[in-house]
């Protein structure tokens, strides 16, 4: 399980989560979403933690859910595709609620589930020919885990904007609706981030936790159990509905779904 998410931490207090399944442009499975869990845990845990950065190994920051998980998750009974979609939800929700500071580094494209763990990262770094898109009403499923935070980030009009299109879009305009806060040359991707980590370590930690707290607590709509609660049961009815098993299913087989219409 390990492999699956690659874990650092440096003697100033900077864990690293390194999404690592290249080969799959790191799209989620079971077991990764059970690795980054387990990885957020140890570095909040971890003494003197500073700032966790989220990042992925391979040309793609993350691709989203496996298909071929989306599909065995939807045919579980109702109960057991709830707990397994709480697992999933999760990932953002521990995002959120980490004390210091989260950063996503951001290259080559975040879609999907893997644009939503982005929009739960406090900044997102991304690299010039980064790509951004919000997929799945494209397969019949639901993006409601991820609108509780894209909502604090592009607000409704941007949610219907790009929820409702599935549109694929480039890192300046996703710094324009506020989905990425920095945008840098692909080589200096790196450099960047060493820079804004350098900055966010001469600030208090005290200072930070607080900050943090105290934008969570005010946000609008306020991220209340009964809003995750909600979205958490719309994503596991949306991944086990008939559109999502014929979305998934046209997606592997390579053609258009059956409410796809020609112009």
């Amino acid at each position: 399980m390990a492999d699956e998410i690659l874990f650092s931490l440096d003697g100033r207090g900077v864990a690293t989560l390194t999404l690592n399944r290249p080969q799959a442009l790191n799209a989620f499975d079971k077991v990764q979403i059970a690795a980054f869990n387990e990885a957020m845990a140890r570095a909040v845990g971890s003494p003197g933690i500073r700032v966790i950065v989220i990042a992925g190994n391979g040309s793609v920051f993350c691709a989203g859910a496996d298909i071929n998980y989306l599909r065995a998750a939807g045919n579980l009974s109702p109960e057991e595709n709830a707990a397994d979609a709480s697992l999933y939800a999760a990932m953002s929700e521990a995002l959120r609620d980490a004390p210091v500071p989260v950063v996503g580094r951001v290259q080559g494209g975040a879609y999907g589930g893997g644009l939503g763990i982005a929009a739960a990262c406090d900044i997102v770094l991304a690299a010039e020919s980064a790509q951004f898109a919000i997929t799945e009403a494209r397969y019949g499923l639901t993006p409601s885990l991820m609108v509780p935070f894209l909502i604090g980030r592009i607000g409704q009009r941007g949610c219907r904007r790009w929820c409702l299109s599935g549109e694929v879009m480039d890192a300046n305009e996703a710094a324009r609706i506020g989905l990425a806060d920095m945008v840098v040359p692909d080589d200096a991707l790196d450099a960047a981030l060493d820079k804004l980590v350098d900055g966010l370590l001469m600030i208090s930690p005290g200072g930070l936790a607080a900050s943090k707290a105290s934008i969570g607590e005010n946000a609008r709509p306020a991220l209340t159990r009964e809003i995750h609660d909600r979205a958490l049961a719309a994503f596991v009815a949306g991944r086990a509905s008939a559109q999502a098993k014929e979305g998934m299913a046209a997606f592997l087989a390579k053609r258009p779904p059956a409410w796809a219409k020609e112009s």
